[in-house]
């Protein structure tokens, strides 16, 4: 299917001027059950994912830093660092959530404009809250609800995508990185910020433990939930290794991948060339 088809009816919903167009790209439809890696409807992970970044929206930051034990803050500053930003990019934080990617760009490289998309209107919710503080940093931010696998943009839009803790919890996710492909400029970057898979055995042990006991705890304290959290751990355990993923990236069209292991291999940052 290509993305020139069924437009018309999305321009409204376009803040930039700019008509989602008919170059042509190529999208497949493949879907998975992002808790297991198996294949599956695409609403039944869609479903689950929004019901529950909704419930724990406000509380999703706390959990972060306290299940990380800070490090995510770290791996932000990376993800940024990594990224070709400059005063000029237009950028789009894709499943920007409650906005931790794209205020962190604003502090560290202040972009020309930055959309700031989730799929969930309660994560969007707390961006917007931060907003209003001026954690901008007077970088220009629109906020969008959209969903990451369908994307109403025009074709080279943005020179950046941004996305941290997203893919993983994408059942089309071959479908969203050509989207992501799309909608990037000659030259521009989909700058990726995931849970990976630590190289070394022990570590790997290590942390499977803790994502099976660990993670569901840190959400039972931090949000008075734990199945959610056990879906989190679960979708972590379930994503593709740097190498796969990478591999993914290049099959989706790109040119040049690198990623950056954080933390032993706990997650990893991918800057992906177009």
């Amino acid at each position: 299917m290509t993305t020139g088809q069924n437009q018309q009816d999305r321009k409204a919903r376009m803040p930039f001027d700019a008509a989602y167009d008919e170059v042509g790209y190529e999208r497949t439809e493949h879907s998975i059950d992002t808790a297991t890696g198996e294949e599956a409807p695409p609403e039944i992970s869609s479903e689950r994912v929004t019901q529950i970044f909704t419930d724990i929206a406000t509380r999703y930051d706390r959990f972060n830093a306290m299940s990380s034990f800070g490090r995510y803050r770290a791996w932000l500053h990376t993800l940024i660092d990594k990224a070709p930003i400059n005063s000029r990019s237009r950028m789009l934080d894709v499943a920007g959530g409650t906005g931790d990617v794209a205020f962190q760009a604003c502090k560290q490289k202040r972009p020309g404009s930055i959309l700031l998309t989730d799929l969930t209107p309660a994560m969007l919710d707390v961006a917007k809250e931060r907003l209003t503080k001026g954690e901008a940093n007077g970088v220009p931010i629109e906020l969008a609800v959209m969903d990451a696998q369908d994307i109403p943009y025009a074709s080279e839009s943005f020179d950046i995508v941004t996305m941290a803790y997203g893919i993983r919890n994408m059942p089309k996710r071959e479908t969203a990185l050509s989207e992501i492909y799309r909608v990037l400029t000659p030259g521009g970057s989909a700058c990726i910020l995931e849970f990976s898979t630590p190289p070394n055995p022990v570590m790997r042990r290590m942390y499977s433990a803790y994502l099976k006991y660990g993670i569901p705890e840190w959400g039972k304290i931090t949000t008075g939930q734990k199945e959610g959290f056990v879906y989190l751990s679960s979708s972590i355990k379930a994503f593709p290794d740097q190498e796969h993923f990478s591999k993914m990236l290049y099959d989706a069209g790109f040119s040049r991948v690198e990623y950056t292991n954080c933390t032993f291999g706990v997650a990893a940052v991918y800057i992906a060339r177009k």
